[in-house]
C-alpha cells in the first residue's frame, strides 16, 4: 500500500482492491457493512472485488473512494 494524502486532509493509503483484503469474504463483510462497492462505483460487492479497482481510503469512511 502506498500513503496518500485522502480527501479528508488526512493521511491514507492506495492500493489495488484484493491487495487490501485477505480474501473475497472478508471484503464481502465489510463491503454489506459500509457499502464499500458502491463508494467505488459499483453495483455489487462481486463486480467491484472482479474489477479490482485502485481505490484510496483512510480510517474517515468517506475518504474510501475508487481513484484513476
Amino acid at each position: 500500500m502506498q500513503k496518500v494524502r485522502c480527501k479528508s486532509g488526512i493521511m491514507g493509503w492506495s492500493g489495488r482492491l484484493q491487495d487490501n483484503y485477505v480474501d473475497f469474504d472478508q471484503f464481502k463483510y465489510y463491503a454489506s457493512m459500509y457499502g464499500l462497492h458502491t463508494r467505488l462505483g459499483y453495483k455489487t460487492i462481486k463486480g467491484a472485488w472482479k474489477a479490482n479497482p485502485l481505490f484510496e481510503g483512510s480510517v474517515i469512511p468517506s475518504d474510501f473512494r475508487r481513484v484513476e
